[in-house]
């Protein structure tokens, strides 16, 4: 192939913090592919980013709960974005209440793919538009849609390929219902059977792929580590932003915040860890964390909460901190993956302090690079944190430059390049490489 190979990726969200699918789209843009993201915008308007040579659409791909949809009736008792929220959040209870209801009284409802025909509907002339050679299903969520517009195009000629980025283990997805996870089960295993390549995030992972996708052929790994050379200094500086000083002890927390992911055996912990400081690099509005404050006031002192930085400066953040935590609970998805901020906390050259999850675990045991307790105990977290604040540069000499190059996503992009020039026959020349920055796209034709 002597023209430039094209790539379409679809994602079920907004793009902007979705640190794998930003990596994908920088690293093979920089490569020399042309790559569309297609994802889903969050306030229902269509709009435009770009990160590095890579053009990110998002469309409304969800029903989003806007004042103009609501009945003029009820208009007058809408004030502002929070009484949205709430109508939003009333509405999802209502769904899940009648959804119990109905399983209860036996009544069977067609189970269908949320938001499938929406979605096909809207990027069906974004793809037939742009000729994608491989269109990359990121989740188990676009796979469906991927596979249609896949479908779609070859019933046009268009010899596409489908690619599936397996991000989770279906089974293990804690918020699907025993009819979802059996209907995505079979989409699944109907795409893997003609898909290009599956890619998934970790070894023990595929382990189980290999049963729940019915596929003789292992994935391929790429896994979801932190970008080295596009990280930038961070413009904020994580103990400033909290108050604290160099000498104070940092626990740090970064990523998305809920009871699985265990921050309450954290909070509980600080009690018995005198003078030691938690912060979370979190969305400061997430209900498990009002929660948490709500529930230790003779902390305020001690526990914060910040913002979320560019991704591109996470790394350079996390460093002012002295352990990276990860406390995450017993769950089938957690036991299986090497988690974003697992490579995050690498790169930062922090002390990592890890719940007893079966991958996560044997990881810093084989490295040495940081500390191990039982899920939700507290007493044993308190343990393993006192060992590591006693000597950190003991778990700090754990990461040489073999270590952390293996763990960095230069070398996954490798693999994801190797794959893809592969599967298109293609020989693309590299470009010089663009900022790790998500911008705003000056107009809509420079992304369709």
């Amino acid at each position: 192939m002597t023209q430039t190979p094209k790539t379409l990726h679809i994602v079920l969200n907004g793009v902007s913090e979705d640190s794998r699918v930003l990596k994908c789209a920088w690293s093979l843009s920089n490569a020399g592919w042309d790559v569309l993201v297609v994802g889903s915008s969050p306030s229902g308007d269509a709009d435009e980013l770009t990160i590095g040579y890579a053009r990110i659409l998002r469309l409304p791909l969800k029903l989003v709960i806007r004042k103009e949809n609501i009945p003029k009736i009820f208009r007058i008792f809408i004030r502002g974005e929070t009484t949205l929220w709430l109508i939003s959040g009333v509405l999802r209870r209502l769904r899940k209440y009648r959804r119990k209801l109905t399983e209860k009284l036996g009544i069977k409802r067609e189970v269908v793919v949320p938001n499938l025909h929406r979605a096909v509907k809207l990027i069906t002339p974004v793809a037939t538009g742009f000729d994608p050679d491989i269109v990359h299903a990121h989740d188990y969520t676009a796979l469906p849609i991927a596979g249609a517009i896949v479908e779609i195009l070859q019933r046009a000629g268009r010899p596409a390929q489908l690619v599936y980025d397996a991000h989770e283990y279906v089974p293990g997805v804690a918020h699907l219902t025993k009819p979802m996870a059996a209907l995505y089960t079979k989409i699944e295993r109907k795409y893997s059977k003609g898909v290009a390549a599956v890619f998934s995030v970790s070894e023990p992972m595929n382990d189980l792929l290999m049963d729940q996708l019915k596929v003789a052929k292992r994935p391929t790994i790429v896994a979801n580590d932190p970008l080295v050379e596009g990280q930038q200094p961070s413009k904020r500086h994580l103990r400033t932003d909290i108050g604290v000083a160099a000498d104070v002890p940092l626990m740090v927390y970064s990523g998305a915040v809920a009871p699985q992911r265990g921050i309450q055996t954290a909070l509980a912990a600080l009690r018995q860890l005198d003078g030691v400081h938690l912060v979370l690099i979190a969305n400061p509005k997430n209900k498990t964390e009002t929660d948490l404050v709500a529930s230790a006031p003779d902390l305020a002192d001690r526990f914060h909460i910040v913002t979320y930085v560019p991704n591109s400066e996470l790394v350079s953040y996390l460093s002012g901190a002295d352990i990276g935590l990860i406390p995450i609970l017993h769950r089938l998805n957690h036991e299986i993956s090497l988690i974003t901020k697992f490579g995050e906390y690498m790169q930062a050259l922090l002390p990592i302090l890890v719940s007893d999850v079966k991958t996560m675990s044997a990881e810093v045991r084989k490295l040495g690079n940081g500390e191990v307790f039982i899920a939700e105990d507290v007493d044993d977290f308190v343990r393993a944190a006192k060992l590591v604040l006693a000597d950190p540069a003991k778990y700090r000499a754990a990461y040489s430059d073999q270590v952390l190059s293996e763990r960095s996503w230069e070398r996954q992009a490798e693999i994801l390049l190797e794959n893809y020039n592969r599967i298109a026959g293609a020989t693309p020349s590299a470009q010089e490489h663009k900022p790790f920055i998500v911008s705003k796209a000056t107009s809509l034709e420079e992304t369709v």
